[in-house]
């Protein structure tokens, strides 16, 4: 396993933390932070004191360190210092539960757990800066489907979804990027502040996920391109938020998944923004595939081949010719789960199903854990998803399947909205063939989602509140 961890320099943008420090000048800004600028000579120092303090606190090359932490500088300063210490970054949201973070610290066995930054500073001498395939961070994904994952990262692949903006959407020292999303999620860390350092630009942190908070944020920022989620997109048109003020916005980034199309086709025209869908995975890092809300399929990062196998499952691996060969690697493996195959045949298998048209533009259809089999059919949610969603009065919608004795499994639906279920149930069936019309529908104030924003298909599965059968 040990040759995916060499991975070629990238053709733009820094392969190596250090590297980061030398394409930006010292007096530039690198974080604004509640109205506080940082400039990148004081960040440096930052985090070399951090450093300092954490070998001086008993960190040695290759523990693991987890991090608490919000959506602050602190918690980008975290990363880099624990990797400027040669140690491995974990970390969990400062508002999960007691369980969720004792899930985490039992699985990643961490040498120091912390909460905010250590005070003071360390006696000590910082060692050489990490390779580029050290490993440097540990992904935990939601837990949504049993047992919390560990994606273990080399520190150079933390920097793909840098170095690949740069190539796709020109980043540069004037980009602004700012996100109100937490920060634990690395995904995040990795597209926002990590990624505006990279391309020589500034982070901004963005406390504030309502449309009217985030749209002055927006406004009084200045900022380029911000990451969201659907519902952030949706709760910004639903507002009327005035387009004039988000015109720094060259592009709003969002998850691929859990969104309408149309309406978020709607929302793209009402704010005058781009929409660009996302497609992308923690074992990526991050995305692998984007497009703009309306266009018709999404187009590969360089560096990945995307090919989609004869069952239908989406699987990844380096490109091998051309100037980005080789230099996107992917995940290492599983912490601690060596039993769990990441790689197989030389490729990551998502699990996640597609196809890929004649013009090599990616199509997602669903997980192949959501697939429903009802009486030896296949049914793609995300199929049943697409015709609700566009019925008037539907908010939200995920549909999912529930053991039946009979045909193995029944289609259920949970809605969010101002609707009647047999009305709804009654336009679908003249959309879709009889066996793809939900049987059981919950009306729900809202839907399960876990901290990435992705519906919580296990929670619904578990569902026992009031339903309609019909």
């Amino acid at each position: 396993m040990s040759h995916r961890w060499r991975a070629s320099p990238f053709p733009v943008g820094p392969s190596s933390f250090e590297a980061i420090w030398e394409v930006r000048p010292p007096a530039s800004i690198a974080i604004i932070d509640g109205g506080v600028e940082i400039t990148t000579r004081e960040l440096r120092d930052e985090v070399d004191r951090v450093a300092r303090c954490l070998i001086g606190a008993g960190l040695r090359e290759g523990g693991r360190v987890l991090w608490l932490v919000g959506n602050e500088a602190a918690s980008l300063i975290s990363l880099l210092a624990t990797i400027r210490a040669n140690g491995v970054w974990v970390a969990v949201d400062r508002r999960a539960t007691a369980p969720e973070r004792e899930a985490v610290i039992d699985d990643a066995t961490p040498t120091l757990v912390l909460a905010s930054l250590p005070v003071g500073d360390a006696a000590v001498d910082l060692p050489p800066s990490a390779e580029p395939g050290s490993i440097g961070a540990i992904a935990y994904t939601s837990g949504t489907t049993g047992r919390p994952k560990g994606v273990v990262h080399t520190t150079q692949q933390l920097l793909y979804p840098a170095a690949a903006a740069m190539e796709t959407e020109g980043l540069d020292h004037r980009s602004r990027i700012g996100t109100p999303l937490s920060l634990a999620t690395l995904n995040i860390l990795l597209l926002g502040p990590l990624t505006a350092l990279a391309c020589g630009g500034t982070a901004v942190m963005l406390r504030r996920p309502d449309p009217l908070g985030f749209a002055e944020d927006v406004q009084r920022y200045r900022i380029t391109r911000a990451l969201v989620v659907p519902t952030i997109v949706q709760d910004l048109a639903d507002a009327q938020v005035d387009p004039a003020g988000l015109r720094s916005l060259d592009r709003l980034i969002m998850g691929g998944s859990g969104f309408d199309r149309e309406r978020a086709l709607s929302a793209q025209e009402q704010l005058g923004v781009p929409v660009i869908a996302s497609y992308g995975l923690s074992e990526a890092p991050t995305g692998v595939a984007r497009m703009t809300v309306g266009d018709v399929g999404a187009r590969p990062l360089p560096g990945i081949d995307i090919h989609v196998e004869a069952d239908g499952e989406i699987t990844l691996a380096p490109a091998e010719t051309g100037p980005w060969a080789r230099c996107w690697s992917g995940a290492v493996a599983y912490w601690g789960q060596p039993d769990r195959a990441l790689w197989r045949n030389g490729r990551i298998h998502t699990g996640d199903v597609g196809r890929i048209d004649d013009h090599g533009l990616l199509h997602v259809e669903g997980r192949r854990s959501d697939m429903i089999t009802r009486g030896g059919a296949t049914i793609a949610p995300a199929e049943v998803e697409r015709v609700i969603a566009a019925i008037d009065g539907v908010q939200d919608v995920a549909v999912f399947g529930v053991d039946d004795e009979r045909l193995g499994q029944r289609v259920a639906a949970a809605i969010v909205g101002s609707v009647d279920a047999s009305d709804v149930r009654d336009a679908v069936r003249r959309r879709l063939s009889g066996y793809k019309v939900p049987e059981t529908w919950f009306l729900l104030e809202q839907l399960p989602r876990n901290a990435n924003g992705k519906v919580d298909r296990r929670a619904l599965r578990s569902l026992d509140g009031p339903s309609q059968r019909t």
